[in-house]
């Protein structure tokens, strides 16, 4: 169910490790960091923003005692580059598009509460 209004977002301190599946399924990559993320997309610090609307599958590291794991497919809905040493960092807002219910429910309990 989708939420009504824009999702509660949290800033996640250490920032969440993400990695992206290699297009040609030869394993996955280190894609950049999650430092804002809610139940609906993430902020991705990353040097190398992919073109709006690339299609992403991601894994998000939710990190803690637990060392979870998440996995989702995202589409690239807005990027930022570089703004200088005081500017914002650079990256790409991603939505998740094909999260598992039970992933989603795991992301919430780990990061937007």
């Amino acid at each position: 169910m989708a939420p009504s209004g824009p999702a509660k977002r949290k800033l996640l301190r250490p920032p969440m490790r993400i990695e992206c599946a290699r297009e040609d399924d030869s394993g996955m990559h280190f894609l950049g960091y999650g430092a804002n993320v809610s139940e609906t997309g993430v902020f991705v610090q990353c040097l190398a923003p992919r073109p709006e609307g690339t299609r992403l599958k991601l894994v998000l590291h939710l990190g803690g005692s637990s060392g979870r794991r998440i996995c989702s497919e995202a589409e690239v809905r807005w990027t930022r580059g570089y703004g200088g040493k005081k500017g914002p960092s650079a990256g790409m807002g991603v939505r998740f598009t094909g999260m598992r219910p039970g992933d989603r429910s795991a992301l919430l309990a780990s990061c937007c509460v």
